[in-house]
């Protein structure tokens, strides 16, 4: 019987034991799972506190730039038109023969030969008077600007090729402008400061004399 008491007692002392681990092991799995909460909760809230930080930060360069907008809007206002207008370039004085204009387009200064002048009707060849037109312009050029480059344009109107030796306008208003390079260039010009394009119709003018024109666009080297 006694031994019957001592065997009870161990079983009992064992199981408590057991019971005892068990619980000892789950305190242990639960502190452990609550320092892990703890730290994921500590670096979302840091994390929080970031993403707070940079919204605010955010926030006060908004309203630095948006005091940088009115302050300039004042200063805009206070500022006279006029004073905020850029002058146009001027066109330069330039002796020049009847029949040729110089003006500025987009800041490049351009000459403008009227095709009448030049050449007769549906033709490519100088007559005989524009020859004395074109040595005043070549002149003119050399004396004043000498190393720019001219670039050539040939332009006619609108109505179309029929009797010409031309397929089309844009043969004819080329031609015309290499027939312009090619004596300027006899008169002293280099040849590779000169280019050729042609517009055809394409920019007609208020009337049929007008469109038929040589341009001579002078731009820097």
């Amino acid at each position: 019987m006694q031994g019957t008491h001592i065997f009870g007692f161990r079983s009992v002392l064992l199981a408590t034991l057991s019971v005892g681990a068990f619980l000892g092991g789950c305190n242990s799995a639960q502190k452990d799972e609550l320092a892990m909460l703890k730290e994921a909760n500590a670096q979302l809230t840091m994390e929080r506190d970031d993403a707070r930080n940079a919204l605010e930060q955010s926030e006060q360069e908004r309203r630095r730039l948006d005091q940088e907008v009115a302050t300039l809007q004042t200063k805009a206002s206070e500022v006279p038109p006029a004073a905020t207008a850029q002058a146009a370039p001027t066109t330069p004085k330039l002796d020049l023969p009847e029949g040729v204009t110089a003006e500025m387009q987009n800041g490049v200064l351009t000459l403008t030969i009227e095709g009448d002048v030049l050449f007769d009707s549906g033709k490519a060849s100088l007559k005989s008077d524009a020859k004395k037109t074109l040595d005043k312009v070549t002149s003119e050029i050399k004396k004043k600007y000498p190393e720019k480059r001219l670039r050539l344009a040939g332009f006619t109107d609108t109505d179309p090729i029929k009797k010409s030796g031309f397929k089309t306008n844009y043969h004819l208003g080329f031609e015309r402008a290499f027939s312009v390079g090619e004596y300027m260039s006899g008169k002293g010009i280099a040849n590779s400061k000169i280019e050729y394009s042609s517009f055809g119709p394409d920019m007609p003018k208020s009337s049929k004399k007008e469109s038929r024109r040589v341009e001579i666009a002078i731009v820097n080297e």
